[in-house]
């Protein structure tokens, strides 16, 4: 394992090699013991830009067991070396808003790419999460109106947490954002130390490490799907039917949970209005 660094005493993190898009993290403990983590790439993506009325956000996130990732992460390059003629991994972004418009969808080829990369998804078990926020229909109301962080924030920790619980006990979940590097970055820290520390429901979160990375998604290959994910999904709820079959096979991968709790949320996907 390369690039291990931290201090010696026993509350430092260690990083492993993150490799392409940034698979795999450790902390060791008091114990020294190792856990192993399970990054959850998120993204968001927003619409119509500028916001207007009656617009939509979502963010969307994904994971997949971490056995897998090495091999998706690398069957994802062998699509982009197949369909786009490249040699890198960096040299193709796979991007929702320019494979799934109007006009990428009339392009064989770009939906064909679409539905290679969800079937590889679908394959290696690939878990999907989304939170989506609708703006106010009226113009007064939207100009004072912002997407509440906080809330798309808590919906995705409780989520996360359930399944770290349920399905694997053992692991930590890391928060991966796609990086701004403006404010909203550090909206988005803040916020979600808010909810761990400041609420008592986030202060009960125990599988979720309670720092979140940010990286950037030119290079992080689990980010991009979380933006095709999040554009599909964003541009359903506008009301774009070409993009439902697209956006049916992405629901196919909706973390459910096992044991149908009353006090956690059942499934991975939550739709709201903002007042």
């Amino acid at each position: 394992m390369g690039g291990i660094g931290g201090g010696d005493d026993g509350g430092a993190w260690r990083r492993g090699t993150a490799g392409e898009g940034g698979r795999r993290y450790y902390t060791l403990i008091g114990d020294c013991s190792i856990i192993l983590c399970m990054l959850v790439y998120i993204d968001e993506s927003e619409w119509p830009r500028p916001r207007t009325p009656g617009g939509y956000t979502v963010w969307a996130g994904i994971t997949l067991p971490i056995s897998r990732s090495k091999d998706f992460f690398r069957e994802l390059f062998n699509l982009e070396k197949k369909f786009w003629h490249i040699t890198e991994p960096y040299e193709f972004e796979v991007k929702g808003r320019l494979l799934l418009n109007q006009k990428g969808l009339t392009s064989p080829k770009k939906r064909e790419f679409v539905e290679e990369i969800l079937s590889l998804c679908k394959l290696s078990e690939v878990t999907a999460f989304a939170i989506g926020l609708r703006y106010p229909q009226t113009q007064e109301a939207a100009v004072v109106s912002e997407p509440n962080t906080f809330l798309v924030i808590r919906d995705l920790v409780d989520r996360v947490e359930t399944m770290m619980r349920e399905s694997h006990p053992a692991e930590l979940a890391v928060m991966v954002f796609d990086s701004q590097e403006d404010r909203k970055d550090q909206e988005r820290a803040l916020e979600f130390g808010n909810y761990l520390y400041g609420n008592p429901r986030g202060r009960s979160v125990s599988q979720v490490a309670d720092t979140p990375l940010f990286s950037s998604s030119k290079v992080t290959k689990g980010l991009q799907i979380a933006d095709l994910f999040a554009y599909a999904i964003s541009q359903q709820n506008l009301g774009r039917a070409e993009v439902k079959p697209y956006c049916d096979r992405i629901r196919e991968m909706e973390w459910k949970s096992l044991e149908r709790d009353d006090s956690g949320p059942w499934r991975g996907f939550h739709f709201r209005d903002i007042p």
